[in-house]
This record gives C-alpha cells, sequence and structure tokens, in this order.
C-alpha cells in the first residue's frame, strides 16, 4: 500500500490523504480500482479519527483505494461542500496517478460527514460550485454515496450544532430548508445507502427516514438500515473505534459487508 498526502487548497489547510493499493498480478482491475472518498463526522466543528482510518481500512481490505478529507471546520457554508466537491473533482481527473476507475468513485461520510456527504451526491450540479472549482458537474458526481447515522435535515428532527456551524443561529426557515437534503434529492441524485440506528439521541433516526423517502419519491435507488439500539457515532462498531462495550455492537457491524454489497450492485464492483 501506497501512503500519500495532499494538499487542496493554497493555504495547504485542507489535506486529503490517499491509501493505494499495490497492483494485483492476475486479477483484471487490480491496476484500476474501485475507489471512496471519506468524509468523517464532527458536527462540522472538527474531524473525528474514528471515522476517518478505520473505515478507509476496511474499504481497503476489499480491493477500494480510499482517499481520507481533511474538510475544513468551524466554517459557514458552502466552505467544505467547496472542499468535497473539489476532492472528488481532483480524485477523477487523477484517476490514471492513482490506478482507480473514474467511473466508480463513491462518497461515504459519517454524521456531519453524512449530510456533507449527501451535499455532494445531491448537489454536485450546482453551478456556483462548479465556477469556484473549475470543473463540469459529470466530473463532480459521485457513483454512489453512504451515510452512516448522517446529518440530513434542518427542519426535520434537525442536529442543531450542524446547522449552526453552517449557517449561523439565526439562519432561517429557507436557508435551514435549503440545505436540507431531502429537498435537493432529483431522479439525477446517485444510489444511495443509509443506516443509523432507531435511538440515537444526537442525529435522530428521522433523518435517515427522510431522506430514504426522497429517494423513493424521485425513484433514485436507496437502501435503508435502521438498528434497534445503538448510540451515536458507531463507526466501525467494534473496540477499534469504540469508548467502551456500547459501541461494540455485531449486528450494527453488518452494515459494512452490506455497504460493500451495494456498491458491487450499483458500481458493477
Amino acid at each position: 500500500m501506497n501512503i500519500k498526502k495532499f494538499y487542496l487548497n493554497n493555504e495547504k489547510t485542507v489535506i486529503m490523504k490517499a491509501y493505494l493499493l499495490d497492483p494485483v498480478d492476475r486479477i483484471p482491475w487490480g491496476d484500476k480500482r474501485p475507489a471512496v472518498l471519506i468524509l468523517p463526522g464532527g458536527g462540522y466543528e472538527f474531524l473525528s479519527e474514528r471515522e476517518a482510518e478505520p473505515v478507509a481500512m476496511h474499504y481497503a481490505a476489499e480491493g477500494y483505494n480510499t482517499f481520507i478529507l481533511y474538510y475544513t471546520c468551524n466554517a459557514r457554508f458552502p466552505a467544505a461542500f467547496h472542499n468535497a466537491a473539489y476532492a472528488m473533482y481532483k480524485i477523477r481527473m487523477r484517476a490514471d496517478e492513482f490506478g482507480i476507475d473514474p467511473d466508480k468513485i463513491a462518497v461515504w461520510g459519517a454524521s456531519a460527514g453524512g449530510h456533507l456527504a449527501g451535499c455532494l451526491a445531491t448537489m454536485w450540479g450546482d453551478e456556483q460550485m462548479l465556477k469556484v472549482i473549475g470543473a463540469k458537474p459529470e466530473e463532480v458526481r459521485p457513483n454512489a454515496a453512504i451515510l452512516s447515522y448522517p446529518v440530513i435535515s434542518g427542519i426535520t428532527n434537525p442536529h442543531k450544532g450542524s446547522f449552526e456551524v453552517l449557517l449561523g443561529k439565526d439562519a432561517s426557515h429557507s436557508e435551514l430548508s435549503r440545505l436540507s437534503l431531502e429537498n435537493r434529492v432529483t431522479p439525477k441524485t446517485p444510489p444511495v445507502f443509509i443506516w443509523c440506528t432507531a435511538n440515537d439521541e444526537s442525529v435522530p433516526a428521522h433523518n435517515s427516514l427522510v431522506m430514504a423517502k426522497a429517494c423513493v419519491s424521485n425513484k433514485v435507488p436507496v437502501e435503508l438500515h435502521m438498528f434497534d439500539v445503538g448510540p451515536h457515532g458507531l463507526s466501525t462498531c467494534d473496540k477499534v473505534t469504540g469508548w467502551n462495550e456500547q459501541y461494540y455492537l455485531d449486528n450494527c457491524k453488518t452494515w459494512i459487508d452490506l455497504s460493500i454489497k451495494f456498491l458491487a450492485k450499483y458500481m458493477n464492483v
């Protein structure tokens, strides 16, 4: 495995870390792998290392080249969104260098990172963003999105902290609605995999439900898994990322294999 770090901006404050697997002889797709862009959570205030490398390693074990984006935190929208869009653009434009298939790039995000991944999946055609980063819509659009206990709505059971960072404490209903991703889904949104727990007290499960409903309404392929019990921030649901036994949940950990099967189906991996 080759590990590289890249700066995404001239100020050298936004870093992307790449985990690139070595080619494997006699495996047809060994030199053109699928890829996943990893967006950790943290309420848009910080980046959770628990939702970075441990998640990347699970996808790497399945043959994916992975990229962790350390996007801008504590900044108003669209700073982090532009970071994520530019990262996706750079990964796709340098696909040959990174040994990946440019048509098989997914985005993964947890909690607020799930909101950011959802922004990328639903707002990849945003004209202002495309102008800022100098890309075409198809160069930014992910081929699939994996959302782990995601922040979705600023209206329906919102995670107020995330939206206060993005929009300020005095955000209007229309501003909150604009960044509520259930309102941004269209028939062109890529396939979406969502998982959460029913008793999440930080980001209520309603967020996942409204996103899944919006996908169904727009005929976007969607798979939703709601587990009965589990705290917020489960990450990989084991001792590698869990603070205590509440986070060691074998049933919830099935999300990893389920998401890999989802990507295999919809990205033809």
